[in-house]
C-alpha cells in the first residue's frame, strides 16, 4: 500500500510541511522542509507532536543564544 498523503502545508516563508501515514508500518511521518534541509519525525500522533515541540524550543533557544551572543559583541565593539 505505502504512504497516505493526509496534509500538506507550505507558508509565505518557504517552510513546508507533510503529514503522511504509512499502512505498513502503522505510523505517521511528518516531514517538515526548510531551507537548511528536512526534519523527519514518525510514530504516533501524539509521539510526533512531543519529537516536534522539544526539536522547536530547542531551535528557538539556539536562535535566541546566536541573538544575545551578536548583541554582546556588538556591545564589546563600541
Amino acid at each position: 500500500m505505502g504512504r497516505e498523503i493526509i496534509e500538506e502545508f507550505e507558508s509565505e516563508k518557504g517552510i513546508k510541511a507533510t503529514l503522511e501515514y504509512d499502512n505498513e508500518r502503522e505510523v505517521y511521518i511528518m516531514t517538515v522542509y526548510k531551507d537548511t534541509g528536512k526534519i523527519v519525525f514518525q510514530g504516533s500522533m501524539q509521539e510526533i507532536q512531543k519529537q516536534a515541540e522539544r526539536f522547536f524550543v530547542s531551535s528557538l533557544r539556539d536562535i535566541k543564544n546566536k541573538i544575545e551572543i551578536a548583541l554582546l559583541e556588538d556591545m564589546f565593539n563600541r
